[in-house]
């Protein structure tokens, strides 16, 4: 049976937007502090250094209001997963190509999506596709304070959130509470979060158990992970939306990132929620089937 609302009237679908607003402010918040005002009162970095945080999340509100204008749709959409996009991004990415690599890449994948029904994850494809504005400067997902080492990081730090990864997304802590926010909103796909969020952390466990791997143990305290599975993973649109394509889909994507973040600690976790919605038409072809003979 299919226990999963299914988004009909357009009023659902903006509370739904509205909830990931309000679950995605307060890691902007906090990465703004944590990448911005954190070194700048440590006199780590300038003033006009502070405002970098600042200026990415200016630009992808900009970019995704670009968008819907062009495809004359609504904006608030646009806006959020420009956004949810630009969280995820090092501080190190290159300013100036930046947006030229956001637009284009929103605007492509937008284009094969309106045009020929692509369906493909457009947050993950995006975001692979701006990694060429990180390797356009020197690799790397540390802040100043984390290259030269300025505070003594222990696992409860960067439970919080002090550690490597993308500008507003190494949160554990609010995360779990923008997890809680989402999930009070009845068509928030949480099944494929929640699936996905407890095979990562299973397979991970096994990994440090088994193998000893205690490397692993950084990874499940630093929210890079979950916040794409938890923004990213459980898209809105081409996700599954029956309960058991919903948990087949989070179990696949949760195995493929604990594969994929072995090979490439940052930047496997898109790649494989990319290559877990390949699998989205055969999922649901399998459990529509099985849906409708019940």
């Amino acid at each position: 049976m299919n226990n999963s609302p299914v988004l009909h009237y357009p009023k659902d679908y903006r509370t739904l937007i509205n909830s990931y607003y309000l679950a995605l402010i307060p890691l902007l918040i906090f990465g703004f502090y944590k990448n911005g005002l954190l070194l700048y009162f440590n006199n780590l970095i300038k003033f006009k250094m502070l405002l970098i945080p600042l200026y990415f999340y200016i630009i992808s509100i900009l970019i995704g209001f670009i968008i819907a204008k062009f495809f004359k749709e609504e904006t608030k959409p646009n806006i959020l997963i420009s956004l949810i996009i630009t969280s995820t991004i090092s501080l190190n990415t290159n300013i100036y190509m930046y947006p030229i690599i956001l637009f284009t890449g929103l605007f492509i994948v937008k284009y094969l999506t309106l045009r020929f029904n692509f369906k493909i994850n457009t947050a993950s494809t995006v975001r692979i596709i701006a990694l060429l504005g990180l390797l356009l400067n020197s690799y790397s997902y540390l802040n100043i304070a984390e290259k030269l080492n300025k505070f003594n990081y222990n696992l409860a730090d960067i439970f919080i959130g002090h550690g490597p990864g993308g500008l507003a997304n190494t949160s554990l802590l609010i995360l779990i509470i923008s997890l809680i926010i989402l999930s009070l909103n009845k068509y928030y796909k949480k099944i494929i979060a929640y699936s996905s969020i407890t095979t990562f952390i299973i397979l991970n466990f096994l990994g440090i158990f088994l193998f000893k791997n205690t490397s692993l143990i950084n990874i499940l305290c630093n929210g890079y992970i979950y916040f794409a599975l938890i923004f990213m993973g459980a898209d809105i649109s081409i996700s599954p939306h029956h309960t058991k394509g919903m948990f087949i889909y989070g179990f696949i994507m949760g195995l493929s990132a604990f594969f994929l973040t072995l090979i490439s600690k940052y930047e496997g976790i898109y790649f494989a929620i990319l290559i877990s919605s390949l699998t989205i038409p055969i999922i649901n072809k399998f459990t529509n089937q099985k849906y409708l003979q019940t």
